[in-house]
């Protein structure tokens, strides 16, 4: 049986929480404020069930190599184990991507403890401006109800395989927000339908 409505809510708040201490006490919130970066995401959405945060930061001309100095810094906390680098702008491989500058980023807090894991991305601001309208339209359409169908889709499949293989939290979005998806068997048959055979 799932989570009830009031345990996702407090899933969610703890492990915003658990963000805000986190960065805080390791320093990297403030390396990450002062680059620039905000945000998006769940943490901003209310919608966390694992230890997973989205920063973005626009730029004219994203600068590789103040991208590798920010990389150094976090480097120098001694807190982050993983560091995945990645430069879109010179490969069409990534086409779902914005064309800009990435950072993967795995730690522990407190050392030994679970691990979080981080997105960075550095692009110019039509990259993000694409996804803008939707990201205005999903809050605007957020409600209680909402919130809890999202964080019950997510938390069941947050641990599994497919998710962020196959299923990606914004189909959980899209499927909840605008199609009025309510339960994971739901979310199922209205994602094979929608991407499953592509």
């Amino acid at each position: 049986m799932g989570k009830v409505k009031e345990e996702l809510f407090q899933l969610d708040s703890s492990i915003r929480a658990e963000a805000d201490l986190m960065l805080k006490e390791t320093g990297l919130g403030k390396i990450i404020n002062e680059a620039g970066y905000k945000p998006v995401g769940s943490y901003v959405m209310h919608t966390m069930t694992w230890r997973d945060l989205d920063f973005e930061r626009s730029q004219d001309l994203p600068d590789w190599q103040q991208h590798l100095e920010f990389g150094t810094r976090l480097m120098q906390t001694d807190w982050l184990w993983e560091f995945d680098c990645m430069n879109t702008f010179i490969t069409g491989y990534f086409t779902n991507l914005p064309k800009g500058f990435y950072w993967g980023l795995r730690g522990e807090y407190p050392k030994g403890g679970p691990t979080w894991k981080f997105d960075l991305w550095t692009a110019r601001m039509e990259e993000f401006e694409r996804g803008l309208p939707r990201r205005t339209e999903w809050m605007n359409k957020m409600t209680e109800e909402k919130r809890f169908y999202i964080l019950a889709i997510k938390d069941a499949l947050c641990n599994t395989i497919e998710y962020r293989r196959t299923i990606h939290s914004v189909d959980i979005y899209e499927a909840v927000l605008d199609c009025n998806i309510s339960t994971l068997e739901e979310f199922r048959k209205w994602w094979q339908t929608k991407y499953g055979n592509k």
